[in-house]
């Protein structure tokens, strides 16, 4: 039983992706609700991972399914996101 979760977790994205770039190459999966790289608050620089979230469900199960994934020309991390303090398929 797989659970439905319509936010992904995006980790090692090159410094120089913007939001505008996380947005262009997601969106052609379903679409986004919001998006958001992180930045270190002091640096303003990009902490390297983000959060997408989706109208869909079902548009997380695609991504994910997808083994390869690269923004920029590089390949990047997609794992689903779980609220804090979820154990995701343990137990």
């Amino acid at each position: 039983q797989s659970e439905h979760v319509s936010k992904i977790f995006v980790g090692g994205l090159p410094t120089t992706a913007t939001e505008d770039d996380f947005k262009e190459y997601f969106s052609r999966f379903g679409s986004i609700q919001e998006c958001q790289v992180m930045v270190d608050h002091h640096t303003k620089r990009s902490r390297g991972f983000g959060f997408v979230t989706f109208d869909s469900w079902q548009t997380v199960e695609d991504i994910v399914r997808q083994r390869e994934h690269s923004i920029k020309g590089k390949t990047v991390e997609v794992k689903k996101a779980f609220p804090r303090g979820h154990q995701a398929g343990r137990g």
